[in-house]
């Protein structure tokens, strides 16, 4: 949204000039000036951005704050001070929450109401069970703040508190200490989605870049928890190609990798994974047979299907509006390579086939991306083809499978299909320059 302030800014000061040169006369200059002088004024500033920021902080501070403090005097309080302390937070946080909204004040107090309240009660359980000794484990205690904390998300609308929840999931799967059922992480992560879909989905939220970054978050805790039950290969190529196709559309815009963080995560992230398939084929798909339980592979099956679902419903999207590319043909493909390489694993078929398939795939996917970047003029697709082929052809080279004859004579036709393609594209760009010379 900064970037759009400061193209229409620009915009207005260009109007006077426009119309100084009788490009257009003074009633479309005012007309133009009042429609974006509006549009500019809804924009959100930087500095309502900054006053946010000031006030999350502040929230954090003074809730560490008063930890602290109670925590430097606790040993001189009686049992009873002790509860009433441990509710005080959370009581701090409540008033603080009902004047905010009862006064309809502006999001940076209910950012920061939401921050206090759920820091509140994050103290409040755990002055609790150290008043009454009731032990547990870090995962049990996160599970029960995020519960908790979950309401509160979509009462203030916080996504400091989204964040902050974002960053919570990751302490609720447990370690050696104990493990949180499957139902119940299930349950935090499917809580969170609604909102963060909410702010994905409307243009005209603030909060829409910042969800991008929380969206891979949440993929990155689906992957840990429920990837490993069954085939976390499969999972991971399906989730790379939902984000890289939901990055289309922003690219699309024009918008940078900044405000599209989808573009360069899921392409390194397809990257590295492609390069893993070419030389181990479909044992990248290997299914875990050792987690491998009833309870598991249908909250598998619950994740990969939800990324499924949302791949389709993206390219349906894009197929009504007619934005169908041969890159999005791509991603679709790569969704059945990944799905028939769990099924070569499944039946522990050869992966010398699998191998050669994403070996093929991996190599027109580069030139494609190279061709597509020189037809327009994208140094983004381009570099990113170049990258990819360049991958390719390296892990080749040293790829002890195949033969030293085989290997010579395919580098030395791949060189000359290189050099073959740079003649061609050279003559090609002299004929398009010469033709726009003798145009103009």
């Amino acid at each position: 949204m900064a970037e759009k302030a400061g193209m229409i800014r620009w915009f207005l000061e260009e109007l006077p000039k426009l119309r100084e040169s009788g490009i257009i006369d003074s009633g479309t200059e005012e007309k133009l000036q009042n429609h974006y002088r509006e549009r500019l004024e809804k924009a959100p500033s930087p500095q309502k951005y900054f006053l946010l920021a000031l006030s999350i902080v502040g929230s954090v501070l003074i809730a560490g704050g008063i930890i602290l403090l109670f925590n430097y005097n606790w040993d001189m309080f009686t049992k009873t001070t002790r509860i009433a302390i441990a509710f005080l937070p959370v009581a701090l946080g409540a008033a603080l929450s009902v004047f905010t909204l009862t006064t309809n004040r502006s999001q940076a107090w209910r950012e920061g109401s939401a921050v206090l309240t759920s820091a509140g009660t994050a103290v409040a359980i755990a002055l609790l069970s150290q008043i009454y000794h009731t032990g547990g484990t870090l995962n049990e205690f996160m599970t029960l703040v995020l519960l908790l904390a979950l309401p509160l998300v979509y009462i203030f609308n916080s996504v400091a508190l989204a964040t902050l929840y974002c960053v919570g999931l990751f302490m609720t799967p447990g370690g050696w200490s104990g493990h949180t059922p499957l139902p119940m992480l299930a349950c935090l992560l499917a809580g969170i989605l609604p909102f963060a879909g909410w702010h994905l989905v409307r243009e005209a939220s603030p909060y829409r870049i910042w969800m991008r970054y929380l969206a891979m978050g949440f993929a990155l805790f689906a992957f840990i928890v429920f990837g490993e039950k069954y085939s976390i290969g499969l999972m991971l190529y399906t989730a790379g190609a939902v984000f890289m196709l939901a990055s289309m559309g922003p690219r699309d815009k024009g918008d940078g990798m900044l405000r599209n963080p989808w573009l360069p995560a899921s392409f390194l992230f397809l990257l590295i994974l492609l390069s893993i398939g070419t030389c181990s084929g479909g044992r990248v798909f290997q299914i875990h047979t050792y987690s491998k339980t009833p309870e598991g592979i249908l909250y598998f099956w619950l994740a990969e299907g939800a990324f499924l679902l949302l791949f389709v419903l993206l390219f349906l999207r894009d197929y009504l509006r007619k934005q169908v590319d041969f890159h999005r043909f791509m991603m679709m493909t790569l969704v059945a390579v990944a799905l028939l390489g769990t099924l070569f694993e499944a039946y522990k078929a050869d992966s010398v086939y699998m191998r050669l398939v994403m070996i093929v795939y991996m190599g027109v996917l580069g030139v494609t991306l190279l061709m597509r970047g020189c037809r327009e003029t994208s140094m983004l697709a381009f570099n990113g083809g170049l990258l990819m082929c360049a991958i390719l052809i390296g892990l080749r080279f040293f790829d002890a499978d195949i033969g030293l004859l085989a290997r010579a004579i395919g580098f030395i036709v791949l060189g000359l299909g290189f050099i073959g393609a740079n003649i061609f594209f050279s003559r090609r760009l002299a004929r398009a320059k010469t033709a726009e010379v003798n145009h103009a």
